[in-house]
């Protein structure tokens, strides 16, 4: 008898989104594929290749499991979706050093700008690519969203995630900022139920 693969609905994958830590989370990533690289593959990578390449295993499939979709989660394989997430990683690190053959070399131009910004971008502004980002946006317009909640928008995907630091980039006082906040997180909440019905 065929095996029936039990996939996770894009309601749960949804949830995992938006109620994980994903900072912390992403530190975690970043040591296991650190581990894999090392003390799997050997790689003799100085600490900046090491980071870079990483970054870019988990970007690329984060973007498979919540973008693309080409990556499922087979909840009867996986129960937890960290062990889903970390098993798709080794597997993207596997195929992608047996594709390349030798040590893949990492252009200066995906090195961070500045080094104490490595981990300052949390996890959804790397997922969120540019069909996604015009997406949210053209949604926060049809909710009616004010200018100010849209430039709140724009800073978030820019990586400024503090309220302090947007409020200052958009040049809004305490109050004026404090409405606007409380406006989009009530919208983005909204808009998390239409994309995941949309297939985002």
């Amino acid at each position: 008898m065929e095996e029936i693969k039990v996939i996770a609905s894009d309601e749960l994958l949804m949830e995992q989104l938006s109620n994980r830590d994903w900072d912390k989370f992403w530190l975690r990533l970043m040591g296991r594929c650190a581990w894999i690289l090392r003390k799997r593959y050997e790689v003799k990578w100085a600490n900046d290749e090491l980071k870079t390449f990483s970054r870019d295993a988990i970007s690329e499939v984060i973007n498979q499991i919540f973008i693309k979709r080409s990556r499922k989660w087979n909840i009867d394989h996986y129960q937890d979706f960290e062990d889903f997430i970390i098993g798709a990683i080794d597997s993207h690190i596997n195929n992608t050093l047996k594709k390349s053959k030798k040590e893949i070399s990492v252009d200066d131009e995906n090195l961070l700008s500045a080094e104490n910004q490595e981990f300052d971008h949390s996890i959804e502004q790397i997922i969120i690519g540019k069909e996604l980002k015009n997406q949210l946006y053209k949604l926060l317009e049809e909710a009616n969203a004010t200018d100010d909640e849209l430039l709140i928008f724009e800073c978030l995907c820019d990586g400024i995630e503090k309220p302090e630091d947007i409020r200052s980039t958009i040049g809004l006082n305490e109050d004026e900022f404090h409405n606007a906040w409380r406006r989009f997180k009530r919208k983005r909440n909204t808009i998390k139920q239409k994309l995941a019905a949309n297939g985002y």
